[in-house]
């Protein structure tokens, strides 16, 4: 702890000045009285600062590690969610594939069935007609 005023020093000092000796003493114990107090009270500050800076690096690392753990939790999910999309949607590529070759199919025997009638109708006025 620093001294702001060495006692003996500002004792001589006050009694320099026209003082009593028993006031300068008087004034000079007020001044250490005074320093051990704020002294006190700076040892109490500086106890209140490690502690609150304690504190305050135990609730960063709290908030980091569940900011991590929420990150990973919402990555899995999001994870997981992918997977049930692309399931379902290979899903309903399949079933829509299935259904436009059933379609191509069926356009395919229609076009042989038509070409097979205009084929047979052509052939039907030649015969009348000649």
């Amino acid at each position: 702890m620093l001294l702001l005023f060495e006692r003996p020093r500002f004792r001589d000092q006050i009694c320099r000045g026209g003082a009593s000796e028993a006031k300068a003493k008087a004034a000079a114990r007020a001044i250490a009285d005074y320093e051990k107090r704020f002294g006190g009270i700076e040892r109490e500050a500086t106890t209140f600062r490690s502690g609150f800076e304690r504190q305050l690096t135990e609730f960063r690392s709290g908030v980091e590690r569940k900011f991590l753990e929420f990150r990973s939790d919402m990555d899995r999910q999001f994870a997981e969610s992918r997977v049930y999309v692309d399931k379902h949607f290979a899903e309903s590529r399949s079933y829509a594939e299935k259904e436009f070759t059933d379609i191509r199919g069926t356009l395919k025997l229609h076009n042989w069935m038509m070409g097979t009638s205009i084929a047979l109708l052509t052939a039907i006025f030649l015969k009348m007609f000649y």
